[in-house]
């Protein structure tokens, strides 16, 4: 994959989720309560809260929704119905359903997702309880990442030109009902007929573009350090049981204990790949 059309595609998704991490490939999926660990050139998961005996109960869903970019105006998107002929086509017969797809700049993006739903978990305080109990153990690594909340969509199709004049044709696919077509239409259902100086074409279902992530606050754990040593894998903080302050501020000041992060805030071992 071209950088030029991740960074296309980086650039398009930070407009609308800023501090929200992208899940790339595309077809990566990625759940609430994941746990990722960085790696030179990225992140990589590393299993589930589940398998670590944390229970990750999930909130309630947001009502679905669409998003359509377009790169500031700078592509332009003409339909043809079923069982007509339009000018510009070349490719997709007379008897089906399609897009024309022009871009008027180099790295312009065309992104339409549909059905978008976010979710997440329902109490960080357990979180931060649950993880201030295992690092006093020596059972967490404080430099983990949780997956806090997820935007999951139904359907997806991204387009990145390579160079200005890239242009696409995509064939509709399925059932289109006699309403007019509109870019929420080429979410999931667009065959690629055909292209030309396309750095990306790409439709799936299922997806989850975006992800926030948690991870135990550096302040915090600085303050701690600083009280009652280093953590040793296995051993943990201390001998005995957990300070009765270190629960109470896991449970009554969540955010003081665990903080959201956002992809460009600190990460210095991530990779182009995982940055908004």
């Amino acid at each position: 994959m071209a950088k030029g059309s991740y960074e296309a595609y980086r650039k398009a998704l930070s407009d609308v989720y800023r501090g929200w991490w992208l899940a790339w490939p595309l077809t990566e999926r990625v759940a609430v309560g994941e746990v990722r660990k960085l790696r030179p050139g990225g992140s990589v998961t590393a299993g589930s809260l589940a398998e670590r005996g944390i229970e990750a109960k999930p909130g309630p869903a947001g009502a679905p929704g669409d998003i359509t970019y377009d790169a500031g105006g700078t592509v332009a998107v003409r339909f043809k119905a079923a069982g007509v002929a339009a000018q510009g086509f070349s490719s997709v017969a007379a008897a089906e359903a399609g897009a024309l797809v022009e871009f008027r700049d180099e790295r312009s993006a065309l992104i339409v997702y549909t059905g978008l739903e976010q979710s997440g978990l329902a109490d960080l305080a357990e979180l931060a309880d649950s993880l201030v109990r295992r690092l006093w153990r020596g059972d967490w690594d404080p430099d983990l990442l949780v997956v806090s909340d997820v935007i999951a969509a139904r359907a997806g199709t991204v387009l990145i030109a390579d160079r200005a004049g890239a242009s696409a044709e995509l064939r509709l696919e399925g059932a289109v009902g006699p309403a007019p077509l509109q870019l929420v239409d080429l979410a999931g259902r667009a065959g690629f007929s055909a292209s030309s100086r396309l750095g990306l074409n790409w439709t799936g279902t299922d997806l989850t573009p975006c992800y926030r992530v948690v991870r135990v606050r550096r302040t915090w754990l600085k303050r701690v350090r600083e009280e009652y040593g280093t953590p040793q894998p296995g051993r943990g903080l201390a001998a005995g049981p957990v300070p009765p302050l270190l629960v109470d501020e896991a449970r009554d000041e969540a955010g003081a204990v665990i903080e959201h992060v956002g992809p460009a805030e600190d990460l210095e071992d991530a990779g182009p790949g995982e940055r908004l």
